[in-house]
This record gives structure tokens, sequence and C-alpha cells, in this order.
């Protein structure tokens, strides 16, 4: 092993992936984060105490996806263990068909189509303490990262980097040198800052809205109830609105509603009362919400401003500088409404590992190589997600203007290829998915990220 020394920088689910298969690699990791988190003795506390004003989505509905939990189970065995002693819990899916389908033909591939169901907060309480019980890395908390350092060579092409400079809350400054630093900060990164502070190419972007912003609530099931049967779907979108369960750990469930931040109407989801009676008119969520089965424990979170977000750290072969690297939500962030953030963030960690592995002396090769398996791993999801939004406004535009965008077939008898998509989608494939298990398993694996987004058709 090379033993490098890597600084990650913030400590959400990216950089605690990231410490962990640097670890696991034989790296030594200092993990910083600019949060003071306080001490929590197990994850309800935690979900009491913990605020993460860097990353309001941990206070939203998270349902973990399949290729995120075979990871977990396959890789590191005993972090699984520590989340289900922790109360996550598996949705399966040949549990779901069987709800659907009178006897199914299961093949052996349906054991990795497995969800985890968990708080997010859960699910960062565990990777923390697993981070300081199973590792070597080094935790500090309440210390901010204000600019990089970089060795003095002014011939070079491009800038080295060699460690970063911190502060603390107490305003104490300190170097921290390192072989490599991986920016994990979020969406909100100020890597366009550091790299303006030591006069690196600026990283271009590109971004556009989601256009929607959703709403979330926790509710507890009430002592010795049960979670109400799941006879249909869980989740569903009425072209206004769309909703959503999200089973999580130790009787603790979440709904969440989203819409366009257009419609002043349902802008008023973000208000409790206006939640709870959305809640009751929706059958699907009807029985969870019922005052006989569970109770709410938080108040309404919502998360707006959302954007699809790609940042190009590398262009053409060359990175903005050497040493230095932001993955996760930092160079790439979608919207969450399909939950891949976790996953793609730890995709985009174990990439990091091999690359680094692969190239421990040559930044440069490194640098290409985690840019070339993020375009191939985690782009085809972003851009999935991109356009799947730009249809949505396409959608919400014509039907504003009385046109119905699910009408393929035009006056002079040709077909609309985009509306003939929308109709399948809408009045086939999701209707057959409750009738053939086949499709059903395809759009489930392609859901779970087990199957390229090309693949949902074939």
């Amino acid at each position: 092993m090379s033993g490098k020394h890597v600084v990650v920088v913030g400590s959400s689910a990216a950089g605690l992936f990231t410490t962990l298969a640097l670890s696991q690699r034989g790296h030594r990791v200092t993990l910083l984060e600019k949060e003071s988190l306080a001490p929590c003795e197990n994850p309800f506390e935690a979900f009491e105490k913990w605020e993460r004003r860097g990353a309001p989505q941990t206070r939203h509905s998270h349902a973990f996806l399949a290729r995120l939990h075979n990871g977990i189970r396959d890789r590191l065995p005993v972090l699984y263990q520590e989340l289900m002693e922790a109360g996550a819990e598996t949705l399966s899916f040949r549990d779901m068909v069987k709800e659907i389908h009178e006897d199914p033909e299961f093949v052996p591939e349906d054991d990795d189509l497995v969800l985890l169901a968990c708080r997010r907060i859960t699910l960062d309480w565990v990777l923390h303490r697993h981070v300081d019980k199973h590792t070597d890395a080094k935790r500090r908390t309440g210390v901010e990262v204000s600019g990089l350092l970089v060795h003095e060579d002014p011939e070079a092409d491009l800038p080295r980097i060699r460690g970063v400079a911190i502060r603390n809350d107490a305003g104490e400054e300190e170097e921290i040198e390192a072989d490599l630093v991986v920016d994990t900060t979020g969406r909100n990164s100020q890597m366009r800052h550091w790299l303006e502070g030591i006069g690196a190419e600026e990283m271009k972007q590109d971004t556009e809205s989601c256009g929607i912003f959703y709403c979330s609530r926790f509710y507890a099931l009430h002592e010795g109830v049960e979670t109400p049967p799941i006879e249909g779907p869980i989740a569903g979108d009425l072209g206004y609105l769309k909703y959503a369960i999200f089973q999580g750990d130790s009787g603790v469930f979440s709904i969440t509603l989203a819409a366009s931040p257009q419609d002043n109407a349902l802008r008023q989801i973000r208000n409790e009362e206006a939640f709870e009676a959305a809640t009751a008119q929706l059958p699907a969520l009807r029985r969870w919400v019922d005052e006989a089965v569970s109770r709410p424990i938080t108040d309404v979170y919502t998360y707006a401003n959302l954007k699809n977000t790609r940042r190009f750290f590398v262009q053409e072969g060359q990175p903005r500088a050497l040493n230095l690297f932001p993955i996760g939500d930092a160079l790439i962030h979608m919207n969450p409404i399909t939950g891949r953030g976790c996953t793609t963030s730890w995709i985009s960690a174990w990439l990091l590992a091999d690359a680094l592995d692969a190239h421990p002396d040559d930044p440069l090769a490194f640098a290409r190589e985690l840019d070339e398996g993020i375009i191939r791993e985690v782009v085809p999801w972003y851009e999935s997600m991109r356009l799947q939004d730009q249809a949505t406004h396409e959608m919400a535009k014509l039907e504003e203007g009385g046109g119905d965008p699910y009408a393929f077939e035009r006056p002079d008898g040709t077909v609309d290829p985009q509306a003939y998509m929308r109709s399948l989608l809408r009045d086939g494939v999701i209707p057959a998915m409750r009738e053939d298990i086949v499709i059903m398993r395809a759009f489930m694996r392609v859901f779970n990220m087990l199957e390229a987004p090309s693949d949902m058709l074939s």
C-alpha cells in the first residue's frame, strides 16, 4: 500500500464513504467537518440534536437504493450489521412482488433487489461511530478550510496542492499537510473560491433548475402498531403533485410531497395544516397518518431552490489542480427526488480509492482515471435526471396552454416521439408493472441503479 495522507473535507455521506474506502486501502485519513456535532449515544438523540445546516437533505425522506445496500453488505459487513442493530430495515423486491402478484416466479438476481430503509441521520450516526471505532482516521469537527496550500513551482503547468489551511471556532489558524485533498462538502462547496485563491483556472459548471420543491415530515408508529399493509403504490405522480412514503428505522417513517415552485396554491403544503390536509386526501397516505396508527414527530421541512448541476474539475484531460478532487454533490448533484445522491457518493468514493491505488505517485493519471470513472458510472444518471426534469417542464407548459402532453398522434398522422414515450410510460409500462413481474423487475433494477438508465426499455 502507498499509505498516502488524505484530507477529506466534509463529513456527510460522501466524506464518510471516502474515509472508509481509503482507510480500507491502507491510507491515512484526516476528516474535517465545519459543524460541531454534539456527541450522541444513539440515533434517536442524533435525530433530535444534529441540525446539519450544511446538509439540509438529512432532514428529508430517504430510502437507500439497492446498489448502495449491496455495496455496504458486500464490502463492509460490519458496518451493515451495525446499521441493522441501529434499527435499519430492508425492503426486498421479493416482498414487494408478493403483495401484488400471486405465485410469482423469481430469479437469482432478485436477491440483489433490496433497499435499505433508515433515516439519513441514522445512517450518518452509524457511519461516524464506525469510522471512529474501526479505522485510524482522525476526525475533527468545528474546523473550516480557509484555503489550499500549494507547492511553489512557477514553472509547473498546474498548481500542485500540498494541504489545506484551516480555522477553528475560536479563530485559530493551522496548516495540515496532505498528499491529496478531497472535497466532499456538498452542493455549497467553496472549491471555486479555493481555486481562485491559488490562481488556478476556473472550474466551469452546467446548472439548471429542477423545477420542483418538496416537503417532508416524519412520523412514529404507536407502540404495538404495525406498518400498514402495502396494497398499492407507496409513491405516485398526480401531475401537479408527487407523493411518497418512506419507511425508516425503529418504527419511524416519513412522507414527502413535491410540487412546482410556480404553483402558488400548492406552496402552502410547507405549512403543517396544509400538509396534513393533503396527506388525508390521498388514499395511499391516509392510513399511515391516521391518529390511531401514528403521530407526527417533526415539523414540516422544506427543500427548495433545487438544481441539477455538473461541475467540470477536469477539462480536456487537465484537472484544475493536482492532488485535489471534488466528489459527491460537490462535483455533481441532481434532483434529490429519486434518492440517488448517497449511492453516487458511494460509487465515487470507491472509484477514488481505486484510482489512487492505480496511480499513487502520478496525480495527473489519478485525476484522469477518476474523471473517466465518474463519467462512466455517475454522469449517465445525472443526464437521465436532467432530461427527465426538462420533460416535466415541457409537459407543464403544454398543460398550461391547454394541450395534452400524452397525445402523440399529430394532425397529419405522424407521431410525436416524445409524447409517444410519455404515453408509453404512463399508459403502458407503469400499469404493466402490476401485471407482469418481468417488467416490474426491469424497472426496479434501473431505479435501483443496478442497470444503466439507457436499459429501461431494452
